[in-house]
């Protein structure tokens, strides 16, 4: 028959392999859990497309211009707008990481691909307008001085799409104004061909 004494040793070496086996399924199980939440993170897509009116489809759905996520894994991104040619882009899609869609169309250009970097300085142009600036005859005065005020704003001419909106009092963009707008333009280290722009003449809007 066991003693007392053995007893107590016999529950002793029972609690201290039952606390070892609590320690250790604890520390299995922190070692699990960023494991688990590392594969559960999804992949990240960030889409900025221009003009705005082009579309971007992935397997049938549209993607407007925004960041989502998606499962990792391959994709196929197909980017219309009429008068321009379909482009295909092959998306691969990397879990915790975001994948850019920078894209932007010109008809001199073509389709052209922009760095995070880029899309970010061409987005900030709103920082610095709106800018104002004038031509002026020879003696300058009141009258032969026309007052040259550029935005970046939607207006109807630019199918409600935000563009470079030039306002001065000729009745067209001429040259001159447009040279103007350039040199304004690259003072802030911005490129006018980088945008879509309109000319409207100063009216009561």
């Amino acid at each position: 028959m066991a003693s007392s004494n053995d007893l107590n040793k016999f529950y002793q070496k029972i609690g201290i392999i039952f606390g070892a086996g609590i320690v250790l399924i604890i520390i299995v199980f922190l070692g699990i859990m960023p494991l688990i939440e590392y594969l559960n993170k999804p992949a990240y897509l960030d889409v900025l497309v221009t003009p705005e009116s082009a579309k971007v489809e992935i397997d049938g759905i549209e993607y407007q211009n925004a960041i989502y996520e998606l499962e990792p894994g391959d994709y196929t991104a197909t980017i219309t707008l009429q008068g321009a040619p379909t482009e295909i882009v092959k998306l691969d899609m990397q879990k915790n990481k975001t994948t850019g869609l920078y894209v932007g169309w010109s008809a001199d250009d073509g389709w052209q691909y922009y760095t995070a970097e880029d899309v970010v300085h061409k987005n900030s142009i709103g920082d610095i307008m709106p800018l104002r600036s004038s031509i002026c005859g020879t003696p300058a005065n009141r009258m032969n001085c026309d007052a040259i005020e550029i935005q970046y704003d939607r207006v109807p001419e630019c199918n409600n799409e935000k563009c470079i909106v030039i306002n001065g009092r000729r009745a067209e963009l001429t040259d001159e104004v447009e040279n103007l707008v350039r040199e304004e333009l690259n003072k802030n280290d911005y490129n006018l061909d980088d945008y879509k722009y309109v000319y409207i003449q100063n009216d009561e809007r």
